[in-house]
């Protein structure tokens, strides 16, 4: 084991080394022709919107477009010959409306059995119906085996099943409006090959405007760290292209973001550089980690016991031994390395939550969940770290109404959170100190409203197309790359890569609504919500806090904002999304 790990340091030591030749040539020729690159920054502030702008729409057609299709595992013909499609590995079957299969005969119950797909076994369950359920003529007590041809009898009206080796495709009836579907059928025949090869050169492009208003420094370390990152993200894509099936669109989107994350960086922190490359690095492997442990549905239902141990005794360890920074305890020392555990709480949050649709309409017990989240949300009410805390009520509000569906119970946690924030306005200063100059922070421009005017003053001082890259003022403000990126990508790289950049995180969110129409098990349809959610309420408090639209609570932007805890858990959210499409799976 040593020589190995003498072998991949020399293997790395030999890496940087090279690395470090290349941007010394590269530098030393550019600075030897001694031009006027004022003409560069010129043509490209007018070239990035309009790359971000095709990237995005390139992505997000296909995405549109594969949300349109339902795999058809099956069917139930009825004795008139109507055939009812299984689009799922978990059908439910009742008379009730939100019911996979809608059976609306008064001798059916709302909610009366399951039909599961698992491993290549097909199984009933009864849901405790009043007229019960019988496969071939015998009763099913709790759950029994379906093969294709038996005849099942639900609450009395036979069908047959039909069940396919072999699952097929269809469009879906649930697909986009009609204005929307000329457009996403359009996304058919996009090539993922052509879209990656434009956000590569965004990110060349863009790289070589950072470093040209260095004066092209190569002890920033610049030039390093994107090839670096360019290399990484075309082994993935490689990788992602052949077990994908050239699905990978989200994932481009995601490539696209993190390339974002450093060019902010490396206009205010470029110390920072290296550090947020590794982590956009092992966030892949993460997601791909992930991906792997809970596309076995079995596994994934074990598995998410483990990651709730392993939260909570990062939790109490952040209790134990975290330090303070801006007010709140909510980070680790190592020593070697510094994280914030709550980043890596949010995956084991969201799959705690996350359960398969036999156990939720059999036992409809929410208790280990609640137990979870309320420890969870008090942990970090005890960090006072207030934003995390609205993050994860949040993601608990969605979970809770997928699993139940009970708006009195959404009510009551409402009321409950509500009552919260008040209590903590009033016993954390630091809190309170938000909240007094919400909507008023040119009143304090030059004291604790000091970072968002700085923001609003940057977002109108960069216009639709920025300064261009390393010539802003905002990445000097504290906390520029973490709680004021929008003000950060809005004046430097223009207001229309800045919002578009925005709307790629809202349309994940988007999309994981589309998913779940389709998707195979409750369970990844609740994982993909869940951690959309986080993504999408992170994004919204701080894109609107900086603008003073809300108070600043120093929530990170995923994807874009510094930080290696929070790249990492974004990119193991994004496989929590992703677990819901299931073109490659079926």
């Amino acid at each position: 084991m040593e020589s190995i790990g003498e072998n991949l340091e020399l293997i790395w030591d030999w890496g940087v080394l090279k690395l470090s030749e290349l941007a010394e040539f590269m530098g030393e020729a550019l600075q030897g022709l001694d031009l006027n690159w004022e003409w560069y920054t010129l043509v490209v502030r007018l070239v990035f919107p309009v790359l971000a702008i095709i990237i995005a729409w390139r992505c997000i057609l296909p995405l549109l477009w594969s949300s349109r299709q339902s795999v058809i595992w099956g069917y139930l013909t009825l004795k008139d010959g109507t055939r009812i499609p299984l689009n799922h590995w978990e059908n439910s079957i009742g008379r009730s409306n939100s019911s996979d299969v809608v059976l609306n005969y008064p001798f059916i119950s709302r909610n009366h059995a399951v039909l599961i797909f698992r491993r290549g076994n097909v199984f009933i369950y009864d849901l405790g119906s009043k007229n019960g359920v019988e496969v071939n003529g015998k009763k099913v007590d709790n759950f029994a085996p379906v093969e294709s041809g038996d005849e099942v009898s639900i609450g009395g009206l036979k069908t047959t099943a039909k069940l396919k080796q072999e699952p097929s495709t269809r469009a879906s009836r649930t697909a986009p409006k009609d204005f929307l579907k000329k457009y996403a059928a359009a996304g058919k025949w996009i090539k993922p090959e052509l879209t990656f090869f434009l956000i590569l050169i965004f990110q060349v492009l863009s790289a070589f405007q950072v470093w040209l208003a260095t004066g092209f420094d190569l002890e920033s370390g610049i030039l390093q760290a994107f090839i670096l990152f360019i290399l990484a993200e075309c082994a993935f894509f490689v990788f992602l292209y052949g077990r994908t099936k050239k699905h990978v669109e989200l994932e481009l989107l995601c490539l696209f973001l993190s390339g974002l994350s450093l060019l902010v960086i490396a206009s205010g922190a470029p110390a920072a550089l290296f550090v947020q490359t590794i982590s956009i690095i092992v966030g892949m492997g993460v997601y791909a980690g992930v991906i792997y442990a809970i596309e076995d549905l079995q596994r994934a239902d074990k598995l998410k016991k483990v990651f709730m141990g392993i939260a909570l005794v990062l939790l109490v360890l952040t209790l134990a031994i975290g330090e303070i920074h801006f007010g709140a305890q909510r980070w680790i020392d190592l020593g070697i390395i510094s994280f914030q555990p709550s980043e890596f709480v949010k995956i084991a949050f969201v799959l705690s939550g996350a359960a398969t649709l036999d156990r939720l309409l059999t036992t409809r017990n929410m208790t280990a969940f609640i137990g979870f989240a309320g420890i969870c949300i008090v942990s970090f009410v005890l960090m006072r770290d207030l934003g995390t805390v609205v993050v994860f009520f949040g993601a608990f509000m969605v979970i809770a109404f997928m699993r139940s569906g009970d708006w009195r119970t959404i009510a009551l946690a409402s009321s409950g959170a509500l009552f919260g924030v008040i209590a903590a306005s009033f016993l954390m200063p630091y809190v309170a100190s938000r909240f007094a100059v919400w909507g008023n922070v040119w009143d304090h421009a030059f004291s604790v409203g000091y970072q968002q005017t700085q923001t609003m003053i940057a977002v109108a001082s960069g216009g639709l197309l920025g300064t261009g890259g390393g010539n802003g003022n905002l990445s000097y403000v504290p906390a520029a790359d973490t709680d004021l990126v929008f003000g950060v990508l809005s004046e430097e790289w223009g207001l229309l890569v800045a919002v578009v950049s925005i709307l790629i995180i809202a349309f994940c969110g988007v999309y994981s609504l589309l998913l779940t129409q389709n998707t195979r098990s409750s369970f990844y349809a609740i994982a993909a919500c869940g951690a959309a959610s986080i993504i999408l309420i992170q994004t919204a408090l701080n894109v609107l806090g900086s603008v003073d639209l809300l108070p600043l609570t120093g929530i990170t932007v995923p994807f874009i904002s510094r930080g290696g805890s929070s790249m990492i858990a974004s990119w193991g959210l994004l496989a929590l999304i992703k677990s819901a499409d299931n073109r490659f799976r079926a």
